[in-house]
C-alpha cells in the first residue's frame, strides 16, 4: 500500500494557481479556492453511462412530420358558431394549434367534428405557457391539441368581447407514424420504484419514439445543477390511446422545435396517462440541461409534462406514479430533499410571474403556475401536487444514507454542486459528476466513496474511467510528499500530476519498481507519459529517465 501522506484536498484543475503556490512555498491544501470553479457550458462528461433504463424497444423508423397552415373559411350557419372560422381538410388534422402574430387574443376556443358527425363542445385553449429563455419567436400560438382523425376544426378568438378570429391561423401537424407506435402500448410500462438513490423508470428514448433529429437545432446548454422539479400538463386531450402517445409526443416536438422556433421540445420528459415515460429535451435526463418549460425558471429545474388536460379531470394514478419516480430519480440522484423548499432566481420573460433577478422560495417539487402566468398543470393537477411530493419523498428515502452525498458535503467547496445524477458504473460502482473542478465521486462497497477531479479526472476519463485498467479510485486526490505534485490511487494503479509534467497513470510492475525507488522522490521524478509498447516489453518515461519492463521475464530496469 502507498505510504500515508497529506490528505488535504487540492485543485489540480487550477494548474497555474497550484504552480504559483508551490513556487512561493504555500501548502498544497491552500490551492482550493473559497469559491469553486463552475463550468456553465461544459460538454457532457465521458467515460460513464447515464442511469437511464430504456424501454425494451428498437430504434423507431418514423415518417417525417408534416406542418401546414390550414385555410380558415366561414363555417356553415350554426347557432353557436358566432365569430368562428373553420378548417376543412381531406386528411386527418391530428394535432392542431391556433397561431397568430401581434398581440395575443384574450380568449381562443376550438372544437372538432367527432366520429358521431357532430361537433364537440367549444374548448378554451391557452397560449403557449412555456418559453425558451431569450429566444421568443415573432409568432406565437396556443398549446397544441390532439384532434386525432377529425377533418374539420372550428376556431374562434375574441379580445374585449369582440371577434378577432380574422387575425388567427390554424396550424396542423401530422406527426406521421413510426414502427414503434403500437409496440409502445405494451412494451413501455413504468415499473415500481425503489427507495434509496432511485433509478429512473423505463424511458422511451427519442430514438424509440421517432424524434426527427434534423429538427433538433438547439445544442444542449448546461446549468450547474438541478434544484427543483416543475410539473406541467400539456393541456391537450385526455382521450388518446396508448398507441397514439408517441405520435402526440412527435407532434409536440415538431410544434416546439419548428413552429415555435425553439429547436427542440420544451419539456425534459413527458408522461402519458398510462404511465409511459418519453424522453424530451435532448441530453436532459441525467444531466443538468436547460429546457424551455417554465419561462424565467428554466435553469436549475427539471420539467415533467403530464400528457392531458387536468383542469377538471384528475391525473390517472399511473401518471402520478411515473411523475413521482422521475422526480425522485432527478432529485434523489442530485441529493435534493423533495420535501424541502429551494430558492430560485427568476431570469424574467414573457410568461414568468416574477421579474428578472427576483429570488423566489419554492417547494422542491412545484407546479408550473407557481412561477408562470398560466393555469398549468390545471386545477386537478395542482390538487395532485401533495401526492406527487409525498411519493417522491418516500422514493428518495434517507439522504443521509447516501455515501457519495456524504463525500460531496465534505468537499463541497471544491466540487460545487452535483450536475449529473448518481449513476451505476463499471465494477459494481456508482458515480456522481459535479459542476466544480471537473469533479466526480465514485463509490463501491470495496473502495468506499472517493473524489477525483481536475486534470487527474480528465486523464481518468480519457482512459475510460471506472472501465479503465485502473479500476475505481480508492483514495481522494492527495498532495505528493515533495509538495510539488498530486495523485489519486486506484484499484490497479495511480495517476500522478504536476503542472510541469501533466497527469499520467502508473501501474503494474513499473509502479512497483518506481515505489521501490521512492516514488516521486526517486532519481526519476514524476512520470511524463503513459506506458507504451517497445520491443520485448513496455516503457514509461519519467522526468529524469525511464523504466523498462521485460514482459518475458517480468524484470523492470532503471534507465536514468
Amino acid at each position: 500500500m502507498r505510504r500515508q501522506v497529506d490528505t488535504s484536498v487540492g485543485m489540480a484543475a487550477v494548474a497555474p494557481l497550484v504552480a504559483l503556490l508551490v513556487a512561493t512555498g504555500a501548502p498544497a491544501a491552500a490551492a482550493a479556492p473559497a469559491t469553486p470553479v463552475v463550468a456553465l457550458q461544459a460538454p457532457p462528461p465521458s467515460g460513464e453511462p447515464e442511469d437511464v433504463e430504456p424501454a425494451a424497444l428498437p430504434a423507431a423508423s418514423a415518417t417525417p412530420a408534416q406542418v401546414e397552415e390550414e385555410r380558415l373559411t366561414p363555417p356553415s350557419p350554426s347557432p353557436d358558431a358566432g365569430g368562428a372560422r373553420q378548417a376543412t381538410s381531406p386528411d386527418p388534422l391530428k394535432l392542431v394549434a391556433v397561431t397568430w402574430t401581434g398581440p395575443a387574443p384574450q380568449v381562443v376556443e376550438l372544437r372538432s367534428r367527432l366520429v358521431t358527425g357532430l361537433f364537440g363542445p367549444w374548448t378554451r385553449v391557452d397560449p403557449v405557457d412555456t418559453e425558451r429563455d431569450g429566444k421568443r419567436s415573432a409568432s406565437t400560438g396556443t398549446e397544441p391539441v390532439w384532434v386525432d382523425d377529425s377533418r374539420e376544426v372550428q376556431v374562434r378568438a375574441t379580445t374585449n368581447g369582440q371577434p378577432v378570429t380574422q387575425r388567427v391561423a390554424l396550424t396542423s401537424i401530422d406527426p406521421g407514424t413510426s414502427s414503434n407506435d403500437a409496440r409502445i402500448a405494451t412494451a413501455a410500462v413504468t415499473p415500481g420504484g425503489a427507495t434509496g438513490s432511485p433509478s429512473s423508470p423505463n424511458v422511451v428514448t427519442r430514438a424509440q419514439w421517432g424524434a426527427d433529429e434534423r429538427l433538433m437545432t438547439w445544442a444542449p446548454e448546461y446549468t450547474p445543477t438541478v434544484r427543483a422539479v416543475t410539473v406541467h400538463h400539456t393541456a391537450g386531450t385526455n382521450a388518446y390511446t396508448a398507441a397514439e402517445s408517441a405520435a402526440i409526443v412527435r407532434g409536440i416536438y415538431t410544434y416546439h422545435a419548428r413552429t415555435q422556433g425553439w429547436g427542440d421540445i420544451g419539456y425534459h420528459v413527458l408522461v402519458d396517462r398510462f404511465g409511459t415515460v418519453f424522453e424530451g429535451r435532448a441530453g436532459g435526463l441525467a444531466r443538468s440541461v436547460i429546457a424551455a418549460h417554465a419561462g424565467g425558471f428554466n435553469r436549475e429545474t427539471f420539467g415533467i409534462a403530464m400528457m392531458g388536460d387536468f383542469t377538471s379531470v384528475a391525473p390517472p394514478a399511473p401518471t402520478l406514479e411515473a411523475t413521482a419516480q422521475l422526480a425522485a430519480y432527478k432529485l434523489g440522484g442530485l441529493y435534493r430533499d423533495p420535501a424541502a423548499n429551494v430558492t430560485l432566481t427568476s431570469t424574467g420573460g414573457g410568461t414568468s410571474r416574477y421579474p428578472a433577478g427576483r429570488a423566489v422560495s419554492l417547494p422542491a417539487v412545484f407546479a408550473h403556475r407557481d412561477v408562470g402566468a398560466t393555469e398549468c398543470p390545471g386545477n386537478t393537477g395542482v390538487r395532485s401536487m401533495p401526492t406527487i411530493r409525498s411519493r417522491t419523498t418516500t422514493l428518495v428515502g434517507n439522504l443521509a444514507s447516501y455515501p457519495i452525498r456524504q463525500k460531496w458535503l465534505a468537499l463541497r467547496s471544491v466540487l460545487a454542486e452535483p450536475s449529473v445524477v448518481e449513476s451505476p458504473t463499471a465494477r459494481s460502482g456508482r458515480v456522481t459528476r459535479f459542476s466544480g473542478s471537473n469533479g466526480a465521486v465514485y463509490w463501491s462497497s470495496a473502495t468506499g466513496a472517493q473524489a477525483v477531479y481536475g486534470v487527474i479526472n480528465t486523464r481518468y476519463d480519457a482512459l475510460g474511467a471506472a472501465s479503465s485498467p485502473l479500476g475505481l479510485p480508492r483514495t481522494d486526490e492527495k498532495a505528493a510528499s515533495d509538495g510539488r505534485g498530486r495523485y489519486n490511487q486506484f484499484e490497479a494503479g495511480s495517476i500522478y500530476w504536476t503542472p510541469q509534467t501533466g497527469a499520467w497513470p502508473v501501474r503494474g510492475p513499473i509502479l512497483n519498481r518506481w515505489a521501490q525507488l521512492g516514488y516521486e522522490r526517486s532519481s526519476l521524478g514524476y512520470p511524463k507519459g503513459d506506458q507504451r509498447a517497445v520491443t520485448g516489453g513496455q516503457r514509461q518515461d519519467f522526468e529524469r529517465g525511464y523504466l523498462r519492463l521485460n514482459t518475458a521475464t517480468g524484470a523492470v530496469t532503471v534507465n536514468s
